[in-house]
């Protein structure tokens, strides 16, 4: 394999796709309306720039852990690890690298925010380890992933999340690791992953209907509890039609990732960007004031 091969099989292994996660970085900054200060940015890129390397350090920990059991999948097996593109001992020493250069370059920029990616790394190898086996834990563990990429960039540029905004992207985090969990025992069955001989269908719905609910609520009651929110109130109806919309996607099983599923599905798409515009909008415009 060639240089240019090798690189590409570093990229597929670490899941540069799966980086648009690390965006949730950027959440506090926009809602503490720090975006009109052009010193955010180079925080924010490198913000993101540590939480992808944290990131792919995981994912590449995470595929030696599986590496027997994506050998025997249908569609796993084609990953750089079971293909023989990638060795497992280059795959954990990439980890080990990976996993480093974000500790150092968290420390470099803000003692806080490298607590955070401690702890992310923290709990995503004990997920890889054993969190993924048990049931609840599992999702919650994915959840709390989520969560940290936001608290790490209220600690990056140095703001105070809402305590109610917090809870909701929780929830909303919940939300998507549950819908994974649906898609994954709707596509291929119980044999995917040991955890879902556990999940039921009717169990995933229900968890699935009470995180969209509380994402709801406790998005309302920022906007109503916190000045900023209040001129956000006019988005409460839009992320209620995107998680509607979501889920209805989900159920006519239009993918498995989250990412899937919002191209894939039109009004899904056009309800996030709606969402993420008039966000933007209403508070950075002087809409109404």
């Amino acid at each position: 394999m060639g240089l240019a091969g090798k690189l590409r099989a570093y990229l597929e292994l670490v899941r540069v796709e799966q980086w648009y996660k690390n965006l949730m970085v950027a959440v506090p900054a926009v809602f503490a309306l720090k975006l009109t200060d052009p010193g955010v940015y180079p925080k924010l890129a490198l913000g993101f720039a540590t939480l992808s390397m944290a990131s792919g350090s995981v994912y590449a920990f995470n595929d030696v852990r599986d590496l027997e059991a994506d050998k025997a999948h249908p569609t796993k097996r084609f990953r750089p690890l079971p293909s023989g593109r990638v060795s497992a001992r280059e795959a954990l020493a990439l980890s080990a690298s990976l996993a480093i250069a974000s500790l150092a370059l968290s420390l470099a920029l803000e003692v806080r925010f490298a607590l955070c990616v401690l702890a992310y790394l923290c709990i995503s190898h004990l997920y890889s380890l054993y969190l993924k086996r048990v049931a609840v834990v599992d999702v919650t563990a994915i959840a709390l992933n989520y969560l940290i990429r936001v608290i790490s960039g209220a600690a990056l540029v140095r703001v105070e999340a809402s305590p109610w905004l917090v809870s909701g992207f929780f929830f909303l985090a919940l939300f998507l690791a549950l819908s994974k969990r649906k898609a994954e025992l709707t596509l291929a069955g119980s044999a995917a992953r040991g955890v879902l001989k556990v999940y039921s269908e009717r169990w995933l719905d229900q968890a699935l209907s009470m995180a969209a609910a509380m994402t709801v609520v406790t998005y309302a009651v920022y906007c109503a509890e916190v000045p900023l929110g209040r001129k956000l109130v006019p988005t409460i109806p839009v992320m209620a039609f995107f998680l509607l919309r979501y889920s209805l996607a989900l159920d006519r099983g239009v993918g498995e990732h989250p990412h899937e599923i919002i191209v894939r599905d039109k009004p899904t798409l056009l309800a996030a960007l709606a969402l993420v515009a008039s966000v933007l909008a209403l508070a950075y415009l002087p809409i109404g004031s």
